[in-house]
């Protein structure tokens, strides 16, 4: 089930049914959001991922990464 896409990444990220059967992906692109993810953690960075998907700009990946690791420290960091 694809989420809602969080107010955070408003614009940064788009979800459209009648566009890659409604996957969330990259806005003006058709790179999903996945794929960065896909990229840093079997060993490539930002940069390969921003040169292989030219579509996506810098602050859309960084925002991305960015929301998702708050989402861990949330999640994973001890409270204080």
């Amino acid at each position: 089930m694809i989420e809602a896409i969080p107010k955070e990444l408003e614009g940064v990220l788009v979800s459209t049914p009648d566009t890659l059967h409604g996957a969330i992906r990259f806005a003006g692109t058709r790179v999903f959001a996945y794929q960065l993810f896909d990229y840093v953690l079997t060993g490539s960075n930002l940069e390969e991922f921003l040169k292989d998907f030219e579509g996506v700009s810098r602050e859309q990946a960084q925002a991305l990464m960015d929301w998702e690791l708050r989402r861990v420290h949330e999640r994973l960091a001890p409270a204080s």
